[in-house]
């Protein structure tokens, strides 16, 4: 009967003493500007909820899912009753799109390539740099990340990486224009080197002309296209139409 009784005593003690009564029991540590408010939502509270039925592993996957963060850490502390959950957050890099099930989505990425999912009840993070990053894809995220890696190399020219269907990049720059790099990921630091070597030698009128495109598929041998210019129309000689 006594070994009943404080079985029972225990049951009630863990389930109504160690209970969150609401948010102002969630702590949020990490200069993120992210709520309690938030964090409840996203692991789904109902309070008053009992701090024992909270899965501190799920939870923290729910707020890397989530959340514009790189890492989440929950711990239940019972005397007093709260839940502590420290958040790192990312930092994004650049603009991203990407193409999903659902249609186009649109993101960040951060400096290592990766995505980087926005909350629209999270603080609002801007890019470092004013890239764009279009067609991204998980099995891409080293070669962005190595793009996004070189700005002073490229003179900090660089304004959009764009991933084709097959797999190709081709970035868009401010005075080198159009810079196709083909599919080849293992001539990346060749054309890097290439790129870096343009803006040093091109001369500054043809670096300026707009609709360039500067094949570097081959970087050994880059082959620049110049807009073909439109024929002068010629004055129609007397007595002809």
């Amino acid at each position: 009967l006594l070994l009943s009784a404080s079985a029972g005593l225990g049951w009630l003690l863990l389930r109504h003493g160690w209970t969150l009564k609401g948010t102002e029991q969630v702590v949020v540590l990490g200069k993120t500007g992210i709520s309690p408010e938030l964090v409840s939502s996203i692991g789904q509270f109902n309070f008053p909820q009992p701090l024992l039925e909270i899965d501190p592993s799920g939870l923290e996957n729910r707020l890397r899912s989530n959340l514009p963060v790189q890492s989440a850490r929950v711990s239940r502390q019972v005397l007093p009753a709260r839940l502590e959950i420290t958040l790192v957050g990312k930092t994004p890099v650049a603009r991203g799109i990407r193409q999903t099930p659902r249609g186009r989505e649109e993101g960040m990425i951060d400096a290592d390539g990766q995505w980087i999912q926005p909350n629209p009840a999270a603080p609002t993070l801007t890019p470092t740099t004013a890239i764009t990053v279009e067609g991204w894809a998980l099995e891409h995220r080293a070669v962005i990340a190595e793009l996004l890696g070189q700005q002073q190399r490229f003179n900090k020219d660089l304004k959009r990486i764009v991933v084709l269907p097959d797999g190709a990049i081709s970035l868009r720059c401010n005075k080198l224009g159009r810079v196709d790099l083909g599919n080849d990921v293992s001539l990346l630091p060749q054309q890097i080197d290439a790129i870096a070597e343009l803006h040093q030698t091109l001369p500054p009128n043809l670096m300026q002309t707009t609709g360039t495109v500067i094949d570097l598929s081959n970087p050994e041998r880059p082959e620049i296209q110049l807009p073909v210019k439109p024929a002068e129309k010629q004055p129609a000689l007397k007595g002809q139409p």
